[in-house]
């Protein structure tokens, strides 16, 4: 008998070295643990997998979701890229407005530029889903943007016989409207820094809304001014504004007033901004309407072509720095030194 192994289930018995039993019981019959064998462990069945995943041959494909900061960045390091800055309020249409443009891809050239691939795809496809007649929906939805870090959507095009990448950022409305009450709150804004454009979008819907008009109007200079604040435009980017949702628009009674509304607004920000950014444009858009009256992804086309166009490149000004010293006025003289 004292031949035979003492085999517990609980690895942290000691019973084979001391004959005592971890959970106390004297009749060892009464031991659900003891004489069976230790079950397989975690790290046993990692290893498994690690094997499986060392032996796999095939393809890992990217999982094609909206890209971080540093993902941005080896895409602005492989391509001539532009960055586009799109800034919203919370349910101003921004997602729609990338959605909306992504779509239009799918049906041939957009402004010229040909669809040539997205490291981003399976992102686009979840914004696209909710506004297309697949999702059962009774009419155009998209989901909003999550609080937190930025994320960005990619396009590869072939414009003018060149392969060009596109970054989209995306960042959360309620962010954006709190640089409106502290200006600090732009300091991380990444993609305004790096942007080649900047949109505003102006929403259509509440501007054609008597509630909500003030409240549009004068919240759109706040924040650009504490984009200002912040230096955030110090490349001097080109500014686009963009009126959304103009199937509300133009459903409204106070249509001539919004269009008026937005001519005020535009006028303002050129007027108020204008050393701070290089080209201006307007648009007006509708990327997902609710009503028929109103073309799917009118005026994105126009829009595209706006951010495509070459950003003038800042000019930067030589700073001679002087001291005192006479070595600072010595100039590189060339010598034939024989």
């Amino acid at each position: 008998m004292a031949d035979t192994e003492t085999i517990c289930a609980n690895r942290e018995c000691r019973i084979a070295q001391g004959g005592k039993c971890i959970e106390g019981h004297d009749d060892l019959a009464k031991c659900p643990f003891y004489g069976r064998e230790p079950e397989e462990t975690d790290d046993e069945q990692d290893d498994d997998g690690q094997d499986a995943a060392d032996a796999f041959d095939g393809l890992h494909l990217p999982v094609g979701l909206p890209l971080d900061k540093g993902g941005a960045d080896k895409i602005l390091a492989m391509l001539p890229s532009r960055m586009i800055g799109v800034i919203g309020v919370h349910d101003s249409g921004k997602t729609s407005v990338i959605a909306g443009l992504y779509d239009l891809f799918q049906l041939g050239a957009v402004s010229g530029s040909t669809f040539a691939g997205s490291s981003t795809l399976q992102g686009f496809e979840f914004i696209c889903h909710d506004a297309r007649v697949a999702s059962d929906r009774g009419e155009p939805h998209s989901e909003r943007t999550k609080r937190g870090e930025v994320q960005f959507y990619h396009i590869d095009m072939l414009l003018n016989g060149m392969l060009q990448s596109l970054l989209i950022a995306d960042r959360s409305g309620e962010e954006y409207e709190e640089v409106a009450d502290l200006a600090a709150n732009a300091a991380d804004m990444f993609e305004l820094r790096r942007a080649d454009v900047i949109t505003i979008l102006v929403d259509g819907r509440r501007l054609a809304s008597p509630s909500d008009r003030a409240d549009v109007m004068g919240s759109i200079p706040l924040i650009i001014m504490g984009m200002v604040e912040n230096g955030a435009f110090l490349r001097k980017p080109n500014l686009a504004i963009v009126l959304t949702k103009d199937d509300a628009v133009q459903a409204s009674p106070r249509k001539d007033r919004v269009e008026q509304d937005f001519r005020a607004i535009t006028d303002g920000v050129r007027d108020k901004f204008a050393d701070y950014f290089g080209e201006f444009g307007s648009f007006v858009t509708c990327a997902s309407p609710a009503e028929t009256n109103v073309v799917r992804g009118k005026g994105l086309d126009e829009l595209l072509g706006f951010w495509m166009k070459p950003t003038a490149q800042p000019k930067a000004i030589r700073i001679r720095h002087r001291n005192g010293r006479v070595f600072d006025g010595l100039a590189i003289k060339e010598t034939n030194v024989g």
